[in-house]
């Protein structure tokens, strides 16, 4: 179980995992259902689960915050949110996240998550890759383990 980082251009990160076990219906659902969602990824999660409806997950311990709304929200199909921590800087780019739930042949399904935008500076590409890319190195094979064990 892994990811693979797909190439793309320095303004966006772009992924791929790949569920053998779960639907796209049911993988969405890991990612807007709290229950679901914090048993792989944030300790608290507040969530209004429809395009417009605003999300706060929260990693108590390390007194992060994660905060965006909901841009696109198409059950099982896409999912689409804006980023913003917290301890950010003002002025920082809000960025977003798209997750694009494709059906695997037989029950699996495969995600496709891209990230940004990021500028071309030497800061933004470290939050690129050192901060995004390994969170979602690490959060992500979570889920795997997580749904492939059920």
């Amino acid at each position: 179980m892994s990811i693979i980082q797909i190439p793309s251009s320095n303004d966006t990160l772009v992924i791929a995992a790949e569920f053998s076990k779960l639907t796209h219906a049911e993988v969405f659902d890991y990612w807007i259902n709290p229950e679901l969602l914090c048993r792989w990824c944030p300790q608290e999660a507040e969530i209004d689960a429809r395009v417009g409806g605003q999300y706060h997950l929260s990693w108590l311990q390390m007194n992060w915050h994660l905060r965006g709304q909901y841009t696109r929200f198409e059950p099982g199909k896409q999912l689409a949110f804006t980023w913003k921590w917290d301890h950010d800087e003002e002025g920082i780019t809000v960025r977003e996240v798209m997750i694009v739930f494709e059906p695997l042949p037989g029950r699996g399904t495969k995600l496709v998550l891209t990230h940004g935008p990021y500028a071309v500076s030497a800061d933004d590409q470290e939050v690129r890759i050192e901060h995004h890319l390994a969170g979602w190195q690490h959060f992500i094979p979570r889920l795997q383990l997580l749904v492939e064990a059920s």
